[in-house]
């Protein structure tokens, strides 16, 4: 099934879950820096300084988009 507006390159997400096995937790804000395919996305997680300090490949279903690049709104 085709998502009416689906995740995109540059898009600012938001963790659903907890991710034990990268040290990250629910609440937490990336942006999808590489689309894999309907389903799996690269996030990238950075700190204040915009540094990375992560990279986690998720499916959609464990974050929730929180700001469109392509619109730039919420």
């Amino acid at each position: 099934m085709k998502l009416k507006n689906p995740p995109e390159l540059f898009d600012v997400v938001e963790l659903l879950v907890n991710l034990p096995e990268y040290d990250r937790q629910m609440g937490e804000q990336g942006t999808i820096v590489e689309c894999y395919n309907d389903r799996d996305f690269e996030i990238e997680f950075a700190n204040d300084r915009g540094e990375t300090t992560g990279l986690c490949t998720l499916s959609r279903n464990q974050f929730i988009v929180v700001w469109k690049s392509n619109t730039q709104q919420m």
